[in-house]
């Protein structure tokens, strides 16, 4: 038996099964390493235990077949589109219709029962990590959003699988360009006639994508209103949702 897990000492984990002797099982295999385990019998004590406030929850250990009622799969779509908390389905099924069925609804992990103590900690442990990895992510996009929308230098995101067309830009673009949101996404700053001189762009692309970034490279770039500018462009490389995309930064010289 694996006793005493630092990784998961403390945390709480709601145990969803509806048979007695296997959740008896499944709760002193849990307590062993550090879990604070609560465990309900069916979908419907779960949702309603998860509604309490008190009852803070760091992953949900859930079962399929819970007998009369809603089963596990139900019971789990009901609970993530109120909560944001990792849940591994736990089941006897080895079906592949069942298996997938599970992974349109969760991401976290699917157990087998009887799989061993090994598996089974192994398995809750890897989706706690997954869990916190997500929510760094998705915490830094927030951040990103946030900084993109309200910096004062203009910035604009692009494509670098689709040509370098815009995906984005910020405020900041729209009242130094001329140009609005809606009239450069899907385009690219050539179709816009936005270098006076069009070989720059081979030279931005070139370089951003040899050397992964950019910086202050100067050039002569139109307005909406046709007048022109000098100014540094600088471009990093970031990754938003899996796909590397060329992030800008433009200001103007005179």
């Amino acid at each position: 038996m694996i006793v005493n897990d630092s990784s998961v000492l403390g945390k709480s984990i709601l145990l969803v099964e509806d048979e007695a002797i296997l959740a008896m099982m499944q709760i002193r295999i849990l307590k062993s390493v550090g879990f604070v385990v609560h465990h309900v019998s069916n979908g419907e004590a779960a949702i309603s235990f998860l509604s309490r406030k008190q009852n803070p929850i760091d992953i949900i250990l859930m079962d399929i077949d819970l007998g009369p009622g809603m089963d596990g799969t139900e019971a789990a779509k009901e609970i993530l589109s109120r909560h944001s908390i990792p849940l591994v389905f736990l089941s006897s099924h080895t079906e592949p219709e069942i298996v997938n069925r599970t992974e349109t609804i969760t991401s976290y992990g699917y157990i087998v029962k009887n799989s061993g103590e090994i598996v089974l900690i192994a398995s809750i442990k890897m989706a706690l990590r997954l869990f916190e990895s997500n929510k760094k992510q998705s915490e830094a996009q927030e951040l990103f959003e946030k900084a993109f929308l309200v910096s004062p230098i203009a910035m604009s995101l692009h494509d670098t699988s689709d040509n370098f067309k815009f995906v984005d830009v910020n405020p900041a673009f729209e009242k130094l360009v001329g140009y609005e949101k809606k009239e450069v996404i899907g385009k690219t700053s050539l179709e816009l006639n936005m270098y006076v001189n069009d070989a720059d762009s081979a030279e931005i692309r070139k370089k951003v994508l040899t050397d992964g970034r950019l910086t202050g490279f100067k050039h002569r770039f139109k307005l909406r209103n046709g007048e022109t500018r000098e100014g540094n462009l600088s471009i990093e490389m970031v990754e938003i949702n899996g796909k590397t995309h060329a992030l800008t930064f433009q200001n103007i010289i005179f």
